[in-house]
C-alpha cells in the first residue's frame, strides 16, 4: 500500500498534530499512570547569559572545543496526518540517521533515510543546516531549500547541543520566570526563535537543559504548542547527553529520537561542514501544501478539475450549485478556487464541498468554504474529525472563518454519506470505496460523463497498488464502468488503463 506522502515526507516532514478523541479521555481516566504535572510558574529575573553558560559547561561543551561532534540517531514520527483514523493509534515512520555538528560554526550536517509503511524506497537524504537557513546536499552540489528549512528546524531542537550553542549566541536572551515541571524547579530563560518567542526550562539543581517551548503555526489547527524535552541524560565520553528526546506537539509525542553510537573527532575527520552564505530564511509550508496558482483540466462535459502544483480537486456545476470534490491546501487554496469558480459559473446559488478522506493537508480548506455557507457532504464517520477542525480557534493567524466568527455566528452545515447518496437528482453520486486501506473514503460518479473522480486513491498508473485495486473493486460493486477518471495526484486518465492495473 503505497503511503499518501511517502516521497513528499522524505523531502519536507510535516510537523503535525494529534487531536485526541473521548475514546481516548477514557482510557487515560482508566490508567494507572499518573496524568502530567501541570507548569507552576511565577516571574522572575536574573543573569540568563550566565545560566546558559552554566548549562553549557554542564554538559562538557566547554570540554569539546574544536571538535565535531558525531552521533547515529534514530527518530520515531507519528503518522497522525496520514493514518487511517483520525484518532489513536497511528503508525510510525522511522528515520535513521548520522549527525555532525560544529560547536564553532554551529552548523550540522545530517544523513538520513526514511523507512516505514510503504517507505522502503525512500532514498538517502543528505542536509546542510544551521540556525538560519538549510541546504541539501547530492555528491559535490550544496542548494538551497527554503522548503526543508521547518523540517530541520524541529530536528535542530532535539539535539540539545545545538540548542546550547544557539543559545550561547543569542544577544537577546533573558530570564523570565521559575517553573514547577516534572516536579522540580527550573529556571526559564526567552529569546527570539524561528517561529518568536521561545523559552528554554534550565535544571536549577544542575543546569542542564530539561525542555525548549515555543508555540508554531499550522496549516490545519492554525497554531500548537511545540515542546522538545531532553531526558534521561547519560554520560557519552567527556560530553552528558540525554538518552531521549522527545518532540511534543499540543502534549502529544510526535516524535522520539534516541541517539546511538557518539564520538568527539577531529574537523578533517568529518565530512564537508561548510555552508554557503545565505539570507535567514523563515518557516514555510512544504512545497505540496503551497497555494500556487490554480489551472482548469477538462475531464468530461460536466466535470473539470483545478490543478496547482500540489493538489487537484474536481470541480461540476449541478443546476444552480457548484460541487467542488475536496478542499486542500487551505485558505489561500480557497480563494484561489473561489475566484475560478466566480468566472466559470457566475450564475452559481449555492457550494457543496464533497470531502473524500481526512488525510489533514486534503481538509485543510474545509474552513474556508465553512466560511462562506458551502455545505459540507463527507462519510458520515468523517464528521467528528471535520468538527474538531471547524471548532478550532485559530489566534496566531486569523483565517477567514476566524473573521467570519467576528461578525456571525459560523456552524457548518454537514450531510453524512453511509451506503451512497444521490446529489442534484443523480447528476453526482458518492459512494464509499470501503476497501481494508479505504474505509471512509468516498469516491464521486458523473454518470452523465462517465467520469470517475477516484479521490487520493489511485495516486500512480505506472504499477500496480492497492488503493487502486480498491477503487476498481468499488466500482464493480455499484455498477458503474467509467470511461475516465481524475484523482487528486492524477489528471484525466482513461479508466481501461485502472482495470489492467487492478487485481481480480
Amino acid at each position: 500500500m503505497p503511503v499518501r506522502y511517502r516521497s513528499l515526507l522524505v523531502l519536507v516532514g510535516l510537523h503535525t498534530l494529534s487531536q485526541r478523541g473521548a475514546s481516548a479521555a477514557v482510557l487515560e481516566a482508566q490508567s494507572p499512570l499518573p496524568p502530567a504535572t501541570a507548569e507552576r510558574c511565577s516571574p522572575a529575573s536574573g543573569d540568563a547569559a550566565a545560566a546558559v553558560a552554566r548549562a553549557w559547561r554542564a554538559a562538557g561543551l566547554d570540554r569539546a572545543a574544536g571538535r565535531i561532534i558525531h552521533t547515529t540517531s534514530t527518530d520515531v514520527t507519528q503518522q497522525n496526518f496520514q493514518s487511517d483514523r483520525p484518532y489513536p493509534p497511528f503508525f510510525s515512520m522511522i528515520t535513521q540517521g548520522e549527525r555532525w555538528f560544529d560547536l564553532t560554526s554551529r552548523t550540522e550536517r545530517a544523513q538520513s533515510r526514511m523507512s516505514g509503511l510503504g517507505g522502503g524506497g525512500a532514498p538517502t537524504m543528505t542536509i546542510l543546516a544551521n540556525e538560519q537557513a538549510s541546504f541539501f546536499v547530492r555528491d559535490t552540489l550544496v542548494r538551497a531549500v527554503p522548503a526543508l528549512f521547518a523540517t530541520s528546524a524541529a530536528s535542530r531542537a532535539m539535539s540539545a547541543w545545538a540548542v546550547l550553542a544557539d543559545w550561547r549566541a543569542a544577544p537577546d536572551v533573558k530570564v523570565v520566570s521559575r517553573c514547577v515541571y516534572r516536579e522540580y524547579p527550573r529556571l526559564v530563560v526567552e529569546r527570539a526563535g524561528v517561529y518568536g518567542p521561545e523559552r528554554l526550562y534550565l535544571d536549577v539543581k544542575t543546569g542542564l537543559p530539561v525542555k525548549l517551548d515555543r508555540e508554531e503555526s499550522h496549516y490545519l489547527w492554525g497554531q500548537v504548542r511545540s515542546e522538545f524535552v531532553y531526558q534521561t541524560w547519560i554520560a557519552a565520553g567527556d560530553l552528558i547527553r540525554p538518552g531521549a528526546v522527545f518532540h511534543l506537539i499540543a502534549g502529544d509525542v510526535d516524535t522520539e529520537r534516541v541517539d546511538g553510537d557518539f564520538s568527539l573527532v577531529a574537523p578533517d575527520s568529518a565530512p564537508s561542514m561548510r555552508m554557503p552564505a545565505s539570507p535567514a530564511m523563515k518557516a514555510e509550508l512544504a512545497m505540496f501544501l503551497q497555494p500556487l496558482p490554480v489551472d482548469t483540466e477538462r475531464v468530461g462535459r460536466d466535470m473539470m478539475v483545478l490543478r496547482n502544483r500540489g493538489y487537484r480537486h474536481g470541480l461540476m456545476m449541478l443546476r444552480d450549485t457548484v460541487f467542488l470534490l475536496d478542499a486542500t491546501q487551505g485558505d489561500a487554496r480557497g480563494r484561489l478556487d473561489s475566484a475560478w469558480i466566480a468566472r466559470l459559473y457566475p450564475k452559481h446559488k449555492a457550494v457543496v464541498v464533497v470531502v473524500t478522506d481526512l488525510a489533514w493537508p486534503h481538509i485543510a480548506g474545509v474552513r474556508y468554504w465553512v466560511s462562506r455557507g458551502a455545505t459540507v457532504v463527507s462519510h458520515a464517520s468523517s464528521r467528528p474529525m471535520l468538527d474538531r477542525v471547524v471548532a478550532r480557534r485559530w489566534t496566531r493567524e486569523p483565517d477567514a472563518l476566524e473573521f467570519a466568527r467576528r461578525t456571525r455566528p459560523v456552524q457548518m452545515k454537514f450531510i453524512g454519506v453511509s451506503d451512497s447518496l444521490s446529489l442534484a437528482g443523480g447528476a453526482l453520486r458518492l459512494y464509499p470505496i470501503d476497501g481494508i486501506a479505504s474505509e471512509g473514503a468516498l469516491m464521486a460518479w458523473s454518470p452523465s460523463d462517465r467520469s470517475l473522480w477516484a479521490s487520493d486513491y489511485i495516486q500512480t498508473v505506472k504499477e500496480p497498488a492497492l488503493y487502486t485495486t480498491e477503487v476498481a473493486r468499488a466500482a464493480a460493486r455499484v455498477g458503474i464502468e467509467p470511461l475516465t477518471f481524475a484523482a487528486e495526484h492524477l489528471g484525466p486518465t482513461d479508466w481501461p488503463t485502472i482495470i489492467r492495473l487492478s487485481s481480480p
